[in-house]
């Protein structure tokens, strides 16, 4: 009999060997095959289960923010399912689903742009006296009026397709993007000029949020990124000297005029009812923007109440990532951030430069990655925030090493204390991948994912001089395969690499990591951790990469 199985092994081994060879079937595709197979034949002797965030409903309505009383309703007009546990018979058995709750939740959520909300957006935008930048807030004035029609996107399906295409190739070949592909990404023109001669251009140029086609125009590519741009040049660019950062004082001014001392939250606001106005297929994200747009991601997503992301270096445990280089150069000479989270002082915007001079790494703007998104308690649903413990574990000792002994100290007790933080929080789901090889190719691409978009993140040096990441609405993908309508050979290729880029694909996927084991969960979502018990389970992380 073992000799059977060994022969049969051989056999199938060999078959698929000479499909790849003979080029029957690319062997890219053959890959993905395989590894679909093998993940059924994994998975075919498990039992049905129910989902793994159940919890009773005094839980749900803690960590989701909701009262009890509405949950108890939800159950009773049959909108939230219950699951029968076992472990207690009658009511007191019965566990609702937390991501159910939250998809409930937030259908309870506004989701059009009230009239309200919309005219104080409108009297930001004519408070806005720069002339440079008031160009750009008459055409976003337009876009909120309903007086711009609908833009054209006949080129991102095109884009996204190379995209694709290019990562069908396996081994050393795997790239991001033909160099026809980075030549249709470069060639997009932003639908939104932004003159880079101007302050509000030279301002935004240097705060890395504006997008330049291969032709020379630059500018933003749809109305959510022009508003992200605002908030970036009076927040952050309003702490650095210059002539041109006064621009950055008077958008702040006038943001508060109208709304008061929560006119960030006010413009994050706008941002998120602005995109579900006329949300495009596919926009190109500087670093700046990316970290920037997670509150508005994480609004959208959490519809669904549930997202996922993937980093290798992670702002939840290196404090460089979590606040950016300004602050956490402050932070390390002892001054503790303030209430405006992005405020650092005049001696740390000079010793370290404004963004366009530094790695996306430490970014001043990943501080709002973290503060207005991953911690955001507003925001309902399970954020499941994956990252390469050997990258962090890298990156950590190496920091350690250019640090004196005191500020090596205190740069422990920064990730510490960050670390317990965010497993303090309910709605953190926070994963591990320990095995440098266990951090795949795909992974290193998902910047964030939910069943509404996914963020790619481009890692291609061409490609990155172009764009940091590309937020693709997933309804998008269906028109990918259309666009090799004349080739039926690459419309079954791409059929199955856009797969890749859907969530119910990443989703398992990492549910199947952490059953085999190759994903260590640090702190389940859902789960409320006690101070002691989040302090007691960031130091042994730490610990772990000092030894």
């Amino acid at each position: 009999m073992v000799e059977g199985v060994d022969g049969i092994s051989d056999a199938l081994e060999g078959l698929a060997l000479a499909l790849g060879e003979s080029g029957a079937v690319p062997a890219g595709e053959l890959v993905r095959a395989l590894e679909r197979a093998a993940d059924r034949l994994r998975r075919r002797g498990e039992p049905m289960v129910a989902p793994s965030d159940l919890v009773t409903q005094a839980e749900a309505s803690r960590t989701i923010g909701v009262s009890r009383q509405a949950v108890n309703q939800w159950v009773r007009k049959g909108t939230l399912r219950t699951y029968a546990t076992g472990d207690r018979l009658g009511h007191g058995g019965s566990r609702v689903s937390l991501s159910e709750v939250a998809v409930v939740a937030n259908r309870r959520s506004p989701v059009r742009f009230s009239l309200t909300r919309r005219g104080e957006l409108l009297d930001f935008l004519d408070l806005v006296a720069d002339p440079s930048a008031k160009a750009l807030a008459r055409d976003l004035r337009e876009v909120f009026e309903g007086g711009q029609g609908e833009c054209g996107y006949t080129q991102e399906s095109r884009v996204l397709g190379e995209f694709v295409i290019a990562a069908m190739e396996t081994g050393d070949r795997q790239r991001e993007f033909t160099a026809d592909g980075v030549r249709l990404l470069a060639d997009l023109r932003p639908k939104f000029e932004v003159d880079p001669a101007t302050s509000f251009g030279q301002l935004a140029r240097s705060l890395d949020v504006l997008v330049t086609s291969s032709s020379g125009v630059t500018g933003f590519d749809s109305p959510v990124t022009v508003i992200l741009g605002l908030l970036a040049v009076a927040t952050v660019g309003a702490r650095y000297s210059g002539a041109d950062t006064d621009l950055g004082r008077d958008v702040a001014r006038s943001a508060e005029e109208v709304w008061g001392e929560d006119w960030p939250a006010r413009l994050y606001d706008a941002a998120y009812h602005g995109g579900e106005l006329k949300p495009p297929p596919l926009v190109r994200y500087t670093a700046s923007l990316t970290y920037l747009d997670n509150n508005r991601f994480l609004r959208q997503a959490q519809s669904a109440g549930v997202t996922i992301s993937y980093a290798r270096g992670p702002g939840a445990v290196l404090p460089q990532r979590f606040y950016g280089a300004p602050l956490h150069d402050d932070v390390l000479r002892g001054r503790s951030p303030g209430p405006e989270v992005w405020a650092f002082t005049e001696e740390a915007a000079a010793a370290i430069g404004r963004p366009s001079r530094n790695p996306s790494a430490v970014s001043p703007f990943r501080v709002f990655n973290y503060e207005y998104g991953l911690m955001d308690t507003s925001i309902h649903g399970i954020r499941r925030y994956c990252f390469s413990a050997a990258d962090a574990r890298a990156e950590f000792r190496a920091t350690l090493g250019l640090l004196t002994s005191t500020q090596r100290r205190a740069y422990i007790e920064m990730a510490i204390g960050t670390l317990a933080k965010t497993v303090g929080l309910p709605h953190v789901e926070l994963v591990a991948v320990d095995g440098q090889e266990d951090f795949d190719w795909w992974k290193d691409h998902i910047i964030r994912s939910s069943e509404r978009e996914v963020l790619i993140g481009l890692r291609d040096d061409e490609a990155r001089k172009v764009s940091h990441a590309l937020l693709v609405q997933t309804d998008m993908l269906s028109t990918v395969v259309e666009a090799a309508d004349s080739d039926s050979s690459l419309r079954d290729r791409l059929r199955i690499y856009v797969k890749n880029l859907e969530f119910d694909v990443i989703e398992a996927r990492y549910q199947d990591d952490l059953r085999r084991g190759t994903a260590r969960l640090l702190k389940a979502g859902g789960v409320s951790l006690t101070p002691d018990e989040s302090r007691a389970l960031a130091e042994a992380e730490i610990d772990s990469y000092l030894t």
